[in-house]
Protein backbone atom coordinates (compact mmCIF):
# COMPACT_ATOMS: atom_id res chain seq x y z
CA UNK A 1 0.00 0.00 0.00
CA UNK A 2 1.16 3.60 -0.85
CA UNK A 3 -0.02 6.78 -1.10
CA UNK A 4 -0.47 8.66 -4.66
CA UNK A 5 -0.99 12.44 -5.68
CA UNK A 6 -3.10 15.26 -5.36
CA UNK A 7 -6.00 15.52 -8.12
CA UNK A 8 -9.05 17.70 -9.35
CA UNK A 9 -12.89 16.70 -9.87
CA UNK A 10 -13.95 20.35 -10.40
CA UNK A 11 -14.37 19.13 -14.28
CA UNK A 12 -16.77 16.91 -13.30
CA UNK A 13 -18.96 18.99 -10.65
CA UNK A 14 -22.32 20.54 -11.89
CA UNK A 15 -23.24 23.78 -9.41
CA UNK A 16 -26.45 22.82 -10.13
CA UNK A 17 -26.57 18.91 -9.38
CA UNK A 18 -28.80 17.93 -7.06
CA UNK A 19 -27.63 15.97 -3.81
CA UNK A 20 -28.54 12.34 -4.32
CA UNK A 21 -31.27 10.54 -2.32
CA UNK A 22 -30.30 9.02 0.78
CA UNK A 23 -31.11 5.56 -0.21
CA UNK A 24 -28.42 4.65 -2.68
CA UNK A 25 -28.77 1.38 -4.32
CA UNK A 26 -25.83 -0.73 -2.93
CA UNK A 27 -22.76 -0.16 -0.55
CA UNK A 28 -20.68 0.19 -3.53
CA UNK A 29 -22.22 0.49 -6.94
CA UNK A 30 -20.30 0.58 -10.49
CA UNK A 31 -19.97 4.03 -11.42
CA UNK A 32 -19.39 6.10 -15.12
CA UNK A 33 -19.12 10.02 -14.90
CA UNK A 34 -23.26 10.80 -14.04
CA UNK A 35 -22.88 8.49 -11.13
CA UNK A 36 -19.37 9.94 -9.90
CA UNK A 37 -21.43 13.79 -10.61
CA UNK A 38 -24.57 12.34 -7.81
CA UNK A 39 -22.08 11.02 -5.51
CA UNK A 40 -19.96 14.28 -5.69
CA UNK A 41 -22.97 15.64 -4.08
CA UNK A 42 -24.12 13.01 -1.68
CA UNK A 43 -20.54 13.56 -0.27
CA UNK A 44 -22.02 16.82 0.99
CA UNK A 45 -23.29 15.16 3.52
CA UNK A 46 -21.77 11.20 4.03
CA UNK A 47 -18.44 10.38 3.61
CA UNK A 48 -18.00 9.13 -0.27
CA UNK A 49 -15.46 6.31 -0.68
CA UNK A 50 -14.11 6.15 -4.19
CA UNK A 51 -12.79 2.62 -5.03
CA UNK A 52 -10.24 2.67 -8.44
CA UNK A 53 -10.39 -0.64 -9.97
CA UNK A 54 -9.09 -2.99 -12.80
CA UNK A 55 -9.72 -6.74 -13.41
CA UNK A 56 -6.87 -7.89 -11.37
CA UNK A 57 -7.29 -10.32 -8.53
CA UNK A 58 -5.75 -7.52 -6.62
CA UNK A 59 -8.33 -5.68 -6.94
CA UNK A 60 -11.19 -8.48 -6.67
CA UNK A 61 -9.69 -8.41 -3.05
CA UNK A 62 -9.61 -5.19 -2.26
CA UNK A 63 -13.28 -5.29 -3.48
CA UNK A 64 -14.35 -7.41 -1.16
CA UNK A 65 -12.30 -6.18 1.82
CA UNK A 66 -14.21 -2.38 0.69
CA UNK A 67 -17.78 -4.08 0.45
CA UNK A 68 -17.29 -5.76 3.86
CA UNK A 69 -16.13 -2.67 5.72
CA UNK A 70 -18.65 -0.37 3.90
CA UNK A 71 -21.70 -2.25 4.03
CA UNK A 72 -20.81 -2.92 8.51
CA UNK A 73 -20.43 0.87 8.49
CA UNK A 74 -24.18 0.99 9.09
CA UNK A 75 -24.10 4.05 6.32
CA UNK A 76 -21.80 6.13 7.70
CA UNK A 77 -19.85 5.55 4.25
CA UNK A 78 -21.26 5.41 0.56
CA UNK A 79 -18.92 3.72 -2.03
CA UNK A 80 -18.45 3.77 -5.92
CA UNK A 81 -16.34 1.83 -8.05
CA UNK A 82 -14.84 3.19 -10.73
CA UNK A 83 -13.15 0.81 -13.52
CA UNK A 84 -9.75 2.49 -14.74
CA UNK A 85 -10.81 0.47 -17.85
CA UNK A 86 -13.81 1.33 -18.44
CA UNK A 87 -13.56 4.83 -16.84
CA UNK A 88 -9.71 6.11 -17.74
CA UNK A 89 -10.84 9.96 -17.85
CA UNK A 90 -11.88 9.25 -14.44
CA UNK A 91 -9.11 7.94 -13.12
CA UNK A 92 -6.42 10.43 -15.13
CA UNK A 93 -8.75 13.04 -13.19
CA UNK A 94 -7.70 11.62 -9.55
CA UNK A 95 -4.22 10.50 -10.98
CA UNK A 96 -4.69 7.02 -10.37
CA UNK A 97 -2.17 5.30 -13.04
CA UNK A 98 -2.60 1.92 -11.45
CA UNK A 99 -5.67 -0.26 -9.29
CA UNK A 100 -6.44 -0.60 -7.18
CA UNK A 101 -6.88 2.41 -5.23
CA UNK A 102 -9.38 4.04 -2.95
CA UNK A 103 -10.20 7.92 -2.23
CA UNK A 104 -12.39 9.57 0.07
CA UNK A 105 -14.48 12.82 -1.00
CA UNK A 106 -15.82 15.10 1.29
CA UNK A 107 -17.74 18.40 0.50
CA UNK A 108 -16.83 17.01 -3.26
CA UNK A 109 -13.01 17.21 -2.64
CA UNK A 110 -10.83 13.79 -3.25
CA UNK A 111 -8.28 12.67 -0.63
CA UNK A 112 -5.94 9.50 -1.35
CA UNK A 113 -5.92 7.08 0.72
CA UNK A 114 -4.16 4.64 -0.37
CA UNK A 115 -2.68 2.62 -3.67
CA UNK A 116 -2.23 -0.90 -3.96
CA UNK A 117 -3.60 -3.83 -1.82
CA UNK A 118 -5.48 -3.07 1.48
CA UNK A 119 -6.48 -5.06 5.09
CA UNK A 120 -9.05 -5.20 6.60
CA UNK A 121 -7.83 -3.84 9.71
CA UNK A 122 -5.71 -1.36 7.45
CA UNK A 123 -8.99 0.04 5.90
CA UNK A 124 -10.76 0.17 9.09
CA UNK A 125 -8.18 2.36 10.70
CA UNK A 126 -8.03 4.23 7.30
CA UNK A 127 -11.36 5.23 7.42
CA UNK A 128 -11.76 5.88 11.17
CA UNK A 129 -9.18 8.52 10.45
CA UNK A 130 -11.56 9.91 7.73
CA UNK A 131 -14.95 9.70 9.95
CA UNK A 132 -13.03 12.33 12.50
CA UNK A 133 -12.00 14.16 9.14
CA UNK A 134 -15.53 14.45 7.95
CA UNK A 135 -17.04 15.41 11.52
CA UNK A 136 -15.12 18.16 11.39
CA UNK A 137 -16.34 19.32 7.98
CA UNK A 138 -20.08 18.67 9.16
CA UNK A 139 -20.27 15.63 7.16
CA UNK A 140 -22.19 13.06 9.12
CA UNK A 141 -25.00 11.66 7.44
CA UNK A 142 -26.44 8.13 7.06
CA UNK A 143 -26.94 6.72 3.74
CA UNK A 144 -29.61 3.12 3.40
CA UNK A 145 -28.75 0.81 0.73
CA UNK A 146 -31.61 -0.82 -1.38
CA UNK A 147 -33.64 1.84 -0.11
CA UNK A 148 -34.04 -0.16 3.07
CA UNK A 149 -33.27 2.16 6.48
CA UNK A 150 -29.71 0.79 7.66
CA UNK A 151 -30.68 -0.15 11.76
CA UNK A 152 -28.00 -2.38 13.65
CA UNK A 153 -28.87 -5.82 14.82
CA UNK A 154 -29.66 -4.48 18.32
CA UNK A 155 -30.13 -1.32 19.73
CA UNK A 156 -26.18 0.44 20.75
CA UNK A 157 -27.01 1.39 25.13
CA UNK A 158 -26.91 4.67 25.71
CA UNK A 159 -23.05 4.63 26.88
CA UNK A 160 -21.76 2.79 23.17
CA UNK A 161 -23.70 5.35 21.72
CA UNK A 162 -21.21 8.24 23.80
CA UNK A 163 -18.36 6.29 23.06
CA UNK A 164 -18.84 6.66 19.34
CA UNK A 165 -19.99 9.97 19.28
CA UNK A 166 -17.24 10.72 20.86
CA UNK A 167 -14.90 8.84 18.22
CA UNK A 168 -17.25 10.57 15.27
CA UNK A 169 -16.31 13.73 17.08
CA UNK A 170 -13.07 13.28 17.22
CA UNK A 171 -12.30 13.57 20.75
CA UNK A 172 -10.73 10.06 21.07
CA UNK A 173 -9.47 10.95 24.45
CA UNK A 174 -13.10 11.05 25.81
CA UNK A 175 -14.05 7.52 24.08
CA UNK A 176 -11.05 5.92 25.83
CA UNK A 177 -12.29 7.08 29.09
CA UNK A 178 -16.33 6.09 28.40
CA UNK A 179 -15.00 2.60 26.95
CA UNK A 180 -12.69 1.99 30.14
CA UNK A 181 -15.90 3.17 32.02
CA UNK A 182 -17.77 0.81 30.23
CA UNK A 183 -15.50 -2.25 31.24
CA UNK A 184 -15.33 -1.27 34.85
CA UNK A 185 -19.02 -1.47 35.26
CA UNK A 186 -19.60 -4.67 32.87
CA UNK A 187 -16.08 -6.62 32.37
CA UNK A 188 -17.69 -9.06 29.94
CA UNK A 189 -18.95 -6.49 27.77
CA UNK A 190 -16.87 -7.55 24.54
CA UNK A 191 -18.08 -5.05 22.06
CA UNK A 192 -16.34 -1.93 24.68
CA UNK A 193 -12.92 -4.12 24.64
CA UNK A 194 -13.27 -4.13 20.97
CA UNK A 195 -13.97 -0.61 21.23
CA UNK A 196 -10.79 -0.06 23.55
CA UNK A 197 -8.75 -1.46 21.57
CA UNK A 198 -9.68 0.08 18.37
CA UNK A 199 -9.57 3.85 19.88
CA UNK A 200 -6.14 3.16 21.55
CA UNK A 201 -4.86 2.01 18.31
CA UNK A 202 -5.82 5.46 16.40
CA UNK A 203 -4.51 7.28 19.59
CA UNK A 204 -1.36 5.72 18.99
CA UNK A 205 -0.97 6.47 15.51
CA UNK A 206 -2.80 9.90 15.71
CA UNK A 207 0.20 10.95 18.33
CA UNK A 208 3.04 9.81 15.99
CA UNK A 209 6.28 7.94 17.03
CA UNK A 210 8.57 10.09 19.77
CA UNK A 211 9.72 7.29 21.20
CA UNK A 212 12.77 8.67 23.91
CA UNK A 213 16.27 7.32 23.20
CA UNK A 214 16.79 3.84 24.79
CA UNK A 215 13.28 2.68 25.16
CA UNK A 216 13.79 -0.52 23.26
CA UNK A 217 10.31 -1.53 24.16
CA UNK A 218 8.29 1.25 23.06
CA UNK A 219 10.32 1.18 19.85
CA UNK A 220 8.96 -2.67 19.66
CA UNK A 221 5.17 -1.86 20.42
CA UNK A 222 5.66 1.21 17.42
CA UNK A 223 6.96 -1.59 14.88
CA UNK A 224 3.78 -3.69 16.09
CA UNK A 225 1.83 -1.08 14.87
CA UNK A 226 3.47 0.25 11.70
CA UNK A 227 3.07 -3.83 10.84
CA UNK A 228 -0.24 -3.99 11.31
CA UNK A 229 -1.20 -0.79 9.49
CA UNK A 230 0.86 -1.96 6.50
CA UNK A 231 -1.43 -5.43 6.62
CA UNK A 232 1.14 -7.76 7.77
CA UNK A 233 -0.74 -8.84 11.34
CA UNK A 234 2.07 -12.05 11.44
CA UNK A 235 4.68 -9.92 11.94
CA UNK A 236 3.60 -7.31 14.08
CA UNK A 237 2.43 -10.26 16.42
CA UNK A 238 5.51 -12.11 15.64
CA UNK A 239 7.89 -9.01 16.68
CA UNK A 240 5.96 -8.77 20.23
CA UNK A 241 5.88 -12.59 20.68
CA UNK A 242 9.57 -12.79 19.99
CA UNK A 243 10.30 -9.70 22.64
CA UNK A 244 8.03 -11.34 25.68
CA UNK A 245 10.79 -14.90 25.05
CA UNK A 246 13.73 -12.77 25.98
CA UNK A 247 12.24 -9.99 27.97
CA UNK A 248 11.15 -11.39 31.39
CA UNK A 249 10.54 -7.89 33.03
CA UNK A 250 8.51 -6.65 30.65
CA UNK A 251 6.12 -10.02 29.84
CA UNK A 252 3.21 -8.46 31.53
CA UNK A 253 3.10 -5.11 29.36
CA UNK A 254 4.01 -7.39 25.90
CA UNK A 255 0.93 -9.71 26.74
CA UNK A 256 -1.13 -6.96 27.48
CA UNK A 257 -0.59 -5.36 24.23
CA UNK A 258 -0.99 -8.59 22.43
CA UNK A 259 -4.43 -9.40 24.15
CA UNK A 260 -5.35 -5.88 22.40
CA UNK A 261 -3.82 -6.67 19.28
CA UNK A 262 -5.72 -10.34 19.29
CA UNK A 263 -8.95 -7.92 19.79
CA UNK A 264 -7.93 -5.57 17.27
CA UNK A 265 -7.23 -8.11 14.80
CA UNK A 266 -9.96 -10.86 15.11
CA UNK A 267 -9.76 -13.61 17.53
CA UNK A 268 -11.10 -15.71 14.11
CA UNK A 269 -7.99 -14.33 11.82
CA UNK A 270 -5.47 -17.69 11.30
CA UNK A 271 -2.59 -14.55 12.38
CA UNK A 272 -4.13 -14.38 16.03
CA UNK A 273 -5.06 -17.95 16.33
CA UNK A 274 -1.11 -19.33 15.67
CA UNK A 275 -0.03 -16.58 18.00
CA UNK A 276 -2.15 -17.35 20.72
CA UNK A 277 -0.44 -20.72 20.47
CA UNK A 278 2.93 -19.65 20.60
CA UNK A 279 1.91 -17.32 23.30
CA UNK A 280 0.73 -20.57 25.59
CA UNK A 281 3.45 -22.22 24.87
CA UNK A 282 6.10 -19.60 26.19
CA UNK A 283 4.08 -18.68 28.79
CA UNK A 284 3.64 -22.58 30.47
Amino acid sequence: MSNFGAMDLSGLTHKDQPVASKAIADWLVKGDEATLRAYLSLSETTPVLMLVTDQSEASARVRSVAYEVIQASAGRFAGIEISIEEQPQIAQAVAVAQAPAMLAILAGQPAPLFQGEATKEQLMTVLGQVLQMASEKGITSQVSANGTQVTPERPLSPEHQAALAAIDSGDLSEAKRLYEKLIIEYPNDSEAKAGLAQVKFMIRLSEGSSIAAGDELAKVFGQADQLLVSGDADSALGSLLDRFEVDLEARDQIRQRLLELFILIGDAEPSVLTARRRLATLMF
